[in-house]
């Protein structure tokens, strides 16, 4: 049988051969029949003119000698090569095509798919270079209700060897014969057997093995012929460049897309990932889960055994993670100590099992090192937790949130936030404790908070960026921890009066009309109506019912002025006015930047703030954003 094969490729080769001898015969002979025509037509002429006129002749025809021989030998190859002959040009032009292509996918696609039609063969695969091993990146069949065959090599095979160091293509019938091939493994002997390859073409590019193009057997059950091998060294040595390029291109991305000290993404690429993700389950109709992953007490440990020993604490973190999940899904450092992990087409109970398994992994190896290190973890699914990109983050932010006050080291799923905030008002009205006292009073707050920031997307987190600058500047101001702990509450609960305003107003994108600005200018007091029946919030009252006040007076709900004005309200009305301008709002397209902001304060100061307040906010704030900036080029 092989020798028959080997007949019909060379049928097909000799064929080919005389086609092309004839054509060029063919043209020859018109080229010399046309002269003899003139030479007949001009006898009546001038020596002169017959002089001219012949040379005329003679060079159009060999001008267009060339032109007109391939291209009636392209006809003939068409004719010879059938449906086929497309294919065979598209691998031909192939560097020409892709020569400014840097996407390996894409270059692979345009590679691969003519391969497999203009020869016939049953897979056109294409091996890449990995840490330790050549393996199948991209494939192509024939037949695509066929599964496709993997493959890998060793970079020590003796068949990766050899291609390195022959630039031909290597026949699967070598395997046999060839001696340097009597220490190939058997493993990989009998994949070359089960695949079915016959044919493998090293892609060199200075030299360098860039990758391998491995074909299985022809459909038609025919060797490759010289025609055929032809055809596909010329594609490797021309695709070899290409396939480089997009290599080292992707080789750059990647880097741009690794964070240098655990190895996961970074937290740019996170965000490029959950774009992409949620575009994917949109149109595909799928679902997928995200976690995000906070060490408890890291910044403890940091102080007591320094920022060397923290720094190999997050490497073990990043490998725990890789080594707790599928392939398929993505592990990010998202900051500092805050991880996070896209689980693609995983829903929640099933993200909550690998957020258990992760979380009892970190106590677990943490425990045998003497570490009291743990995790807090928040689980959300798409799209039950939120469809927008927005919504969905805070939905999980809102889980780890909470995790974290209900006592660290356990995980929170994003639709337990708001029953348990329920709850936890419930107990609110019964508790007797002071601020700073029990920690149960503590959770109620973050609770209530939770209420809101749930109730208000747009706003979502703003009562935790207000108590974070209240306490900024309080502390600045030289407060009690006492006192601290109260404002850091009261900024907590400012808003809870919004529960009684319909979310029509609270998300309405346009102006609002003076019956939903009353409804608005009702909250200070509705959350003042809600938390005196807690004795354990009092303290908190006056904060939460004037911070809208206006140290000119024109402000709500009193009209109140200047020092008249309870201290803790005039610091939470800078805080407030602060987060509310760098972040986004429905009414506004877009945010101020940070330094926008802390202009605007000062043009306001003396008529909606207290001047001697924004004197101690502002220093303060450009120094920490100073200083975020600073760990935001280190971290890059």
């Amino acid at each position: 049988m092989p020798n028959e094969f080997r007949s019909t490729a060379i049928k097909r080769a000799a064929t080919k051969n005389l086609l092309h001898s004839a054509i060029s015969v063919f043209v020859t002979a018109a080229y010399l029949l046309a002269l003899w025509g003139l030479y007949k037509l001009v006898q009546t002429w001038t020596t002169a003119a017959i002089i001219v006129a012949i040379l005329a002749l003679a060079s159009a025809m060999a001008w267009l000698f060339n032109p007109l021989r391939n291209l009636l030998q392209q006809y003939g190859d068409s004719f010879l090569y059938g449906e086929s002959y497309d294919y065979r040009q598209m691998v031909l032009n192939f560097a020409r095509r892709m020569s400014n292509v840097l996407d390996l996918e894409e270059l692979a696609e345009a590679m691969l798919k003519p391969i497999v039609m203009a020869v016939k063969a049953t897979q056109a695969s294409l091996l890449l270079p990995g840490d330790d091993a050549f393996t199948l990146e991209y494939a192509e069949r024939l037949n695509n209700s066929e599964p496709t065959v993997p493959i890998r090599l060793s970079n020590t095979s003796p068949i990766v060897t050899w291609l390195a160091t022959n630039d031909e293509p290597l026949k699967s019938e070598l395997l046999d014969t060839a001696p340097e091939f009597k220490k190939l493994r058997p493993m990989e002997r009998s994949l070359i057997e089960k695949t079915g390859i016959e044919l493998l073409l090293p892609i060199q590019s200075k030299g360098k093995l860039v990758g391998i193009l491995a074909l299985n057997a022809k459909e038609s059950g025919d060797l490759y012929s010289s025609d055929d091998i032809d055809l596909l060294m010329t594609l490797v040595s021309e695709a070899a460049i290409v396939i480089e390029n997009a290599q080292l291109y992707s080789e750059a991305k990647e880097k741009a897309h690794i964070d240098e000290l655990t190895g996961l993404f970074n937290h740019r690429y996170f965000h490029e990932r959950l774009n992409e993700e949620i575009a994917r389950c949109s149109r595909f109709g799928d679902v997928f889960s995200l976690l995000i992953l906070n060490l408890d007490l890291f910044k403890r440990y940091n102080e007591v055994y320094g920022h060397s020993s923290g720094d190999e604490i997050l490497k073990e973190i990043g490998e725990y993670l890789r080594g707790s999940v599928r392939s398929i899904d993505m592990a990010f450092r998202y900051g500092g100590d805050e991880f996070s992990l896209i689980l693609p087409q995983t829903p929640i109970d099933g993200a909550y099992k690998v957020a258990r398994r992760i979380r009892k992994r970190i106590e677990s190896e943490m425990d045998s090192k003497g570490l009291s290190l743990t995790g807090s973890i928040g689980v959300a699914s798409w799209p039950g937790d939120g469809i927008m990109r927005e919504e969905f983050l805070q939905a999980a932010d809102a889980a780890l949130y909470y995790s974290k006050q209900a006592g660290r080291n356990r995980v929170c799923m994003a639709s337990e936030v708001a029953s348990s905030a329920k709850k936890a008002l419930k107990q609110s009205l019964k508790t007797k404790t002071k601020i700073g006292g029990e920690p149960v009073l503590l959770s109620t707050i973050y609770a209530l908070a939770a209420t809101v920031d749930a109730k208000d997307t747009y706003t979502y987190g703003h009562s935790k960026g207000v108590s974070k600058y209240a306490t900024e500047i309080a502390e600045a101001l030289g407060f009690s921890d006492d006192r601290i702990a109260k404002i850091r509450a009261a900024a907590l609960l400012h808003d809870i009066g919004k529960i009684g305003v319909p979310d029509t107003v609270l998300m309405k994108p346009g102006a609002l009309n003076e019956e939903e600005w009353e409804q608005i200018r009702a909250h200070p007091e509705c959350g003042v109506a809600i938390l005196k029946h807690a004795e354990g919030l009092s303290e908190c009252l006056a904060a939460v019912q004037y911070h809208h006040e206006r140290y000119d007076g024109s402000g709500y709900p009193s009209g109140l002025k200047g020092e008249h004005i309870p201290l803790e309200a005039r610091i939470m009305a800078v805080a407030d006015a602060y987060d509310a301008m760098t972040s986004y709002r429905p009414y506004r397209e877009g945010k101020l930047s940070e330094e926008e902001a802390i202009e605007e304060l000062k043009r306001c100061s003396d008529t909606q703030f207290d001047s001697r307040i924004i004197e101690a906010f502002i220093p303060l704030r450009r120094a920490r954003i100073k200083a975020e900036q600073r760990r935001e080029k280190a971290q890059e």
